[in-house]
């Protein structure tokens, strides 16, 4: 439920690194064949793992006439280059009255970075039920972007914080307390954000708008699994990698509106860490559920 306190009261929507039009840059070169913008360079060095998962799910929405997508599982093989175009094939496993199922899988150079396994369900009548409840946090007008935080505790933060998010990037996001996971090392594995794409109000097709939510629900998931252990953001001492990536779509969403993810880690441990994800509208309503699993990895010295 949304709690009507917080200091901060703004609304303006911010700048964000990847434009939607940039994201959805996912044209046909063949039968089954797709190719797709890379983007910009970025802190991490590699394609975002968003990018793929949005451009894989449109690339197997292609092939499949008018059902949206229900869920898809991902993993992600190897570090893709932003100044090589993407190509993706798609596989087509299964199409019945009501349901498809594609393979897609991302390449560059000939090597296969990314792959997907995605299924597409036409809605139709059932039992319904939503036993999740979205957090107790106070509504996106009065969290702080990430941005206005990290330049009001600059002194405060590691520099690996300032670097990675006081400019412009790939999701507008307010997170709910960052302090206490920036700063204060809390023992519970958990992190909540409001997060939305503005640019997204522009697109019609609620099919586009599942790609969009797609590519948001990677940012700042795995990463809950580090926060007892280090700071969730590669630095000279730490790496974390995401290693796959699910999610399952329960209704649809406007990716221009606020939406609340809350993430928590039920495990770590063996190198990586697991965590698992709820996205909510504002009203409460569920949208999406989400799940990866983290390289986690102290580097020598």
């Amino acid at each position: 439920m949304i709690a009507a306190d917080g200091p901060f009261h703004d609304d303006k929507p911010l700048p964000t690194r990847d434009a939607i039009s940039d994201i959805l840059d996912v044209t046909q070169t063949g039968p089954d064949r797709f190719t797709g913008s890379a983007g910009a360079h970025n802190h991490i060095g590699s394609v975002f793992g968003g990018r793929l998962l949005a451009q894989a799910l449109l690339a197997g929405m292609k092939t499949v006439e008018a059902l949206p997508a229900s869920s898809f599982h991902a993993y992600f093989l190897a570090a893709g280059r932003t100044d090589r175009r993407l190509d993706y094939q798609v596989a087509r496993l299964r199409d019945s009255r009501r349901f498809a199922n594609r393979q897609i899988t991302a390449c560059q150079d000939g090597r296969a970075i990314f792959t997907m396994m995605a299924e597409f369900h036409a809605p139709e009548e059932g039992f319904v039920h939503q036993n999740a409840a979205m957090p107790v946090v106070p509504p996106p007008e009065r969290v702080a972007p990430i941005q206005h935080f990290v330049r009001e505790r600059a002194a405060e933060l590691e520099q690996a914080v300032t670097h990675n998010f006081a400019a412009a990037l790939a999701i507008e996001m307010r997170p709910i307390a960052p302090e206490d996971y920036f700063l204060a090392r809390p023992t519970e594995a958990a992190r909540s954000f409001w997060f939305r794409q503005s640019g997204a109000a522009t697109v019609e097709d609620s099919r586009l708008q599942q790609c969009l939510l797609a590519f948001a629900s990677d940012y700042w998931l795995g990463g809950a699994a580090a926060i007892p252990h280090f700071l969730p953001t590669n630095s000279g001492e730490f790496l974390i990698t995401s290693m796959d990536h699910a999610m399952w779509f329960h209704g649809p969403a406007r990716c221009e509106a606020w939406m609340l993810h809350h993430t928590s880690s039920p495990s770590a441990g063996d190198g990586l860490g697991l965590t698992t994800g709820r996205i909510f509208g504002r009203d409460g309503r569920l949208i999406a559920s989400t799940a990866q699993e983290c390289l986690m990895r102290r580097l020598q010295a």
